[in-house]
């Protein structure tokens, strides 16, 4: 969505303003003016301060009938208006693998809903369907979903959902087989507000690029960019980066690819792809200094490491965007930094299709130096 717009302010908000507007308007009609002291002058200092808070409120509620300014409830309405819903959260899901501590001489059910956990978190997952387990098998394999949704379920490895809530007889170990991902919290009020720009495209039938990056940040909440390219006539690439510069997994990518490839949506001329980005590596090596009059040195370290860390997601979060150690030093500096020394990364210039992952990480404090 474009950011550069003008500001756009409907109604008068600054209260010395409307103070003098007031004021001005009376000594016009009155003929006289008025001093400070006046106790004319104090009622109109709080008619004004009345007046300003109400023009506020107006001029916010005015302001959110624009898509750039619209935020939360009202948002959601304007996506109605494109049939656009905001993404809900949804649960990470996994797949439980059940062994068996003999093969069975008859078919066991396993209900749907039935539950497992980890030993070392108290998270649960539940079984997504009905399972029946044949005779003559050593192990069966379920699978799950988080019962709570957003991103608390991602991440659990393998092996570490390992519990049955009701235990089997039958059962002498589960493990998950595969690691828990593809939960997402709420779609936030950004890309929210992106999607809907963006709605406009879906009503294309000819695929353009606009509409499938549209139906492929549906997807997934966790979708943070989309590159859609083109490599021969008829071949339809579609690059999938997820929140935070991650890599997207196998089901996200599965996910895409289903949104993406109804035929109310890919043209029948296409043939489509979903794949993450080539990964580009680069090296962190940086050092910065401090001037020798700074106050709090600790807490300006402090702001330039998380300056570094914001950086390595920035440099991450977006499909082709170059290598820039510029915007780095920008940062540290003004984190608070005096002086820094990158000794890498180098400018580089990242291709379509591509995205810049971080290698090996080394920051030094280089001490402090006079002004």
């Amino acid at each position: 969505m474009t950011t550069n717009l003008p500001e756009i302010n409907f109604l008068e908000t600054d209260p010395q303003q409307l103070t003098n507007e007031i004021i001005t308007t009376y000594e016009n009609v009155e003929g006289r003016k008025l001093a400070q002291a006046d106790p004319l002058y104090l009622i109109f200092l709080t008619v004004a301060s009345v007046i300003t808070k109400q023009n506020i409120a107006i001029n916010d509620a005015a302001r959110q009938n624009l898509l750039y300014y619209a935020r939360e409830d009202v948002l959601e309405h304007k996506g109605a208006e494109w049939r656009t819903p905001r993404l809900t959260a949804t649960a990470a899901t996994t797949k439980l693998r059940l062994h068996l501590s003999v093969p069975l001489t008859s078919s066991q059910i396993i209900p749907a809903g039935a539950l497992a956990t980890s030993s070392e978190a108290a998270i649960f997952f539940a079984t997504d369907y009905e399972l029946a387990i044949p005779p003559g098998v050593d192990f069966v394999d379920v699978d799950l979903t988080c019962t709570v949704p957003g991103l608390i379920g991602n991440g659990f490895g393998l092996g570490q959902i390992d519990t049955l809530v009701k235990p089997l007889p039958y059962v002498s170990k589960v493990e998950n087989i595969t690691i828990s991902n593809g939960g997402a919290e709420s779609e936030t009020d950004e890309a929210y507000r992106e999607r809907i720009y963006m709605a406009p495209e879906a009503l294309s039938n000819a695929g353009s690029e606009g509409a499938y990056e549209y139906f492929a940040k549906s997807a997934s909440a966790l979708i943070s960019d989309v590159y859609v390219y083109m490599p021969i006539p008829g071949r339809v690439n579609i690059s999938v980066l997820l929140q935070n510069g991650e890599l997207p997994t196998q089901e996200i990518l599965d996910a895409v690819y289903e949104t993406c490839n109804p035929k109310h949506v890919r043209p029948l001329t296409d043939f489509l792809s979903v794949e993450a980005p080539t990964v580009v590596e680069y090296d962190l090596d940086v050092t910065y200094y401090l001037e020798t009059e700074s106050i709090d040195k600790e807490l300006i370290r402090g702001k330039i490491e998380r300056a570094i860390d914001d950086y390595i997601i920035w440099q991450s979060e977006k499909i082709g965007r170059d290598i820039n150690p510029s915007k780095l030093i920008r940062e540290i500096v003004r984190a608070g930094a005096k002086r820094v020394e990158v000794a890498s990364p180098v400018f580089t210039v990242i291709q379509p299709g591509q995205v810049a992952q971080i290698r090996n990480k080394n920051v030094v404090f280089g001490g402090v130096e006079d002004d």
